[in-house]
């Protein structure tokens, strides 16, 4: 069936990260050119080389011929003792435990001999159903990297060993979901005769080409992990740049024998599972990682000079973009008025489809290419947008992001991978400059989309100068819905309501998004449910939507309906609660006593409701007239009702800061949700005169 979304502003859409936690892959690189990164050049004799690499290649063919024999038959591990492994009783809350986690990368660059090995190993015993999920591996790489070895067993509580078969392991897509076109791939399976108490262990290694080497690494996982462990063999000239987040601990950096090479191991023991909450912080904020920056990249300036180099070739503009150009802005005076043109041509016409091939992971498309295929990514569209701009004859510049879901980028670490997106920039124009993504379909010229708001990003300049500003943030109330019911009320507790629903910012966009693509049979379900929320027995008559496809704000929703159950008749009286039109389900989230992680917002709001209720002849309100008002920290509730003759109004707002709420504030915060929710379902009394 297709669906659209949800209600908006609905308590999903303001939190970020519902049960859901950033994934790192301590291995997976993505499609990049790693030779437009400056490497430290080191010169051998090659013949040297070439002795020493055939000696090193046989003598691991023979090493692992022998050791081959031994996977099937015996339990050989250096830090660790089968028969004295722990268990559920020393991790009760635990489904499994990671007893070991090791990394090995070894660079080699000489002359014209480049590439780079990663080998893991790890050790898991499962200790409950809930852990049989780690017997499902998949191991990622991205050609022309290769999985030149990969083994995998089970053994049992008694010690019997299982193996994986080669004809059980597949190659499959990494990303088939959500990337269109991607050329990552990864090596899939599930080791055999799993049973809880058992262990699965599994190794491989992976080759890349050049001087690539992996990225990052975990050390902490969603259950418990005795030893994490992450090696780096280099050329001793080399200097790595790296920051470890989450947990204490430092390289440890020796000198290879020979002097040539050095060795940076970087440790962490009886590392705690993680702790996943609703509406936390994305995960490279909060798990213990190690980041490691591409060598070559010393400052922001190296990362806009290799992006430049990227991007700015695929900027120039071709005939089919020059005669588009022309055709937008001719005979348009102003210039802000030339980039709006601009913008929402490429916003309106552009399909948006993420490409991760080879290089195309972080090279742009040529815009001539973009324009005449009519699809790409944020690069993409981001390139074809810079090149109309230029061509109009005013400046803008390419961005890269890391958005909100991504995290907060470390801006002490210089590296092209702490960014998952890319946006315009015209500084020329207006107070700031103006920013543009236009890839959000919802969103209006002059406005970002939220998760590209007030973060730092890296603006990259013709010439590679690089920049680091924050994008700006609006405040909550441009980030506004609201509702104006007028509902004619009968005796029996029936109602019509004449009502509509105004957005602005961030629940327009999210909402257009949604419905823009939605035929007209699934927008009037996703209305049928979104005032069904509101008010019980709704039957919808009719409904109309306002700025849909023009982008502009407020999207506004007018809607007609009926219902047998507004309210509920109680002996001479009639009862309902016109709180719990614009109730907030915010405190349904947030239950729990404790707090570990701060609750992070996607955006501060403002929710408003105007509802005038004509009531039966004859018919008056018992409930005293008030006004009240809270004001906290964390955001503000507003609410008054007065009565005229037989006509009964009340407004209600509440807004939300949407600034991070620390650990230390969570009961606070709590307190604040549950005093709105009392308000909410106050008693409005009606009874004949």
């Amino acid at each position: 069936m297709e669906q659209i979304g949800t209600a908006l502003p609905g308590a999903d859409r303001l939190l970020g990260n519902v049960n859901r936690i950033a994934y790192f892959s301590a291995g997976h690189i993505p499609g990049i050119g790693h030779k437009d990164f400056r490497m430290t050049r080191i010169t051998k004799p090659i013949r040297r080389v070439w002795v020493a690499l055939c000696n090193a290649f046989l003598l691991a063919a023979l090493l692992s011929c022998a050791h081959n024999r031994d996977w099937g038959r015996q339990i050989v591990w250096d830090e660790l003792d089968f028969s004295s492994l722990p268990g559920q009783a020393e991790y009760p809350d635990a489904g499994a435990v990671i007893l070991h986690d090791e990394a090995k990368t070894t660079v080699v660059k000489s002359g014209e001999i480049n590439y780079s090995d990663l080998e893991r190993h790890r050790i898991v015993k499962i200790l409950n159903t809930r852990g049989q999920r780690y017997a499902n591996i998949a191991v990622p790489y991205t050609p022309p990297s290769k999985v030149v070895r990969l083994q995998a067993r089970t053994i049992s509580p008694e010690g019997n060993i299982a193996v994986l078969a080669k004809d059980d392991i597949y190659d499959i897509n990494l990303y088939p979901d959500f990337v269109f076109f991607s050329d990552q791939r990864a090596k899939l399976f599930t080791v055999p005769a799993v049973e809880n108490g058992s262990v699965v262990e599994y190794r491989y290694l992976v080759r890349m080409r050049n001087t690539a080497f992996w990225h990052s690494w975990l050390f902490q996982a969603s259950v418990p992990t005795l030893l994490s462990r992450f090696a780096m063999t280099v050329p001793s000239e080399w200097e790595i740049d790296y920051r470890v987040y989450g947990i204490d601990t430092e390289a440890q950096v020796t000198t290879v024998p020979g002097g040539t090479e050095s060795m940076y191991v970087w440790e962490a023991r009886d590392v705690p599972a993680q702790k996943t909450e609703i509406a936390m912080p994305p995960g490279n904020e909060f798990v213990a990682r190690l980041a490691l920056a591409p060598l070559g990249i010393e400052t922001w300036e190296d990362v806009a000079e290799w992006y430049r180099k990227l991007a700015e070739p695929q900027i120039k503009a071709g005939k089919g973009v020059k005669e588009l150009a022309s055709v937008l802005t001719r005979g348009v005076e102003s210039d802000e008025e030339k980039l709006r043109i601009i913008y929402e041509w490429v916003r309106d016409k552009i399909r948006y489809i993420a490409v991760n091939i080879g290089i195309g992971g972080y090279q742009p498309h040529p815009a001539e290419e973009v324009l005449e295929n009519r699809y790409g990514d944020c690069k993409d569209m981001v390139t074809l947008l810079c090149s109309l701009v230029r061509e109009a004859g005013l400046e803008a510049y390419e961005v890269i992001v890391s958005t909100w879901q991504n995290g907060i980028p470390d801006t002490s670490l210089p590296s092209p991978y702490q960014f998952n997106h890319a946006i315009a920039y015209c500084p020329t124009i207006g107070d700031g400059g103006i920013w543009m993504d236009a890839t959000e379909k919802g969103c209006p010229f002059g406005k970002l989309p939220w998760y590209d708001q007030g973060l730092p990003v890296l603006v990259v300049g013709r010439e590679g100068e690089a920049k680091i500003i924050s994008t700006p943030r609006v405040s909550p109330d441009s980030n506004r819905v609201l509702l104006d019911w007028d509902i004619e009320l009968q005796s029996t507790g029936a109602a019509t309501v004449k009502g509509k629903t105004r957005l602005w910012g961030a629940p327009a966009s999210e909402l257009r998004e949604d419905l823009y693509y939605g035929s007209p049979k699934a927008r009037r379900q996703w209305l049928e449910t979104y005032l069904a929320g509101k008010c019980s027995g709704v039957k919808l008559d009719s409904f109309r939507v306002v700025r849909l496809t023009s982008v502009s704000d407020p999207l506004t929703i007018s809607y007609t309906f009926h219902t047998a159950i507004f309210a509920i008749p109680r002996a001479e009286e009639i009862v309902f609660r016109p709180g719990e039109i614009l109730a907030s389900e915010l405190p349904d989230y947030f239950r729990s006593p404790n707090r570990a992680h701060p609750i992070r917002f996607n955006f501060g709001s403002r929710a408003e409701l105007n509802l005038t209720v004509m009531l039966p002849q004859d018919y008056v309100v018992n409930t005293p007239d008030l006004s009240d008002s809270l004001v906290t920290s964390f955001g503000s509730a507003y609410r008054s009702r007065s009565t005229d003759g037989n006509v009964y109004r009340t407004h209600k707002s509440y807004r939300l800061l949407g600034e991070d709420i620390a650990p230390q504030h969570y009961e606070s915060f709590q307190n604040f949700l549950d005093v709105i929710r009392e308000r909410d379902l106050r008693e409005v009394v009606v009874s004949r005169k």
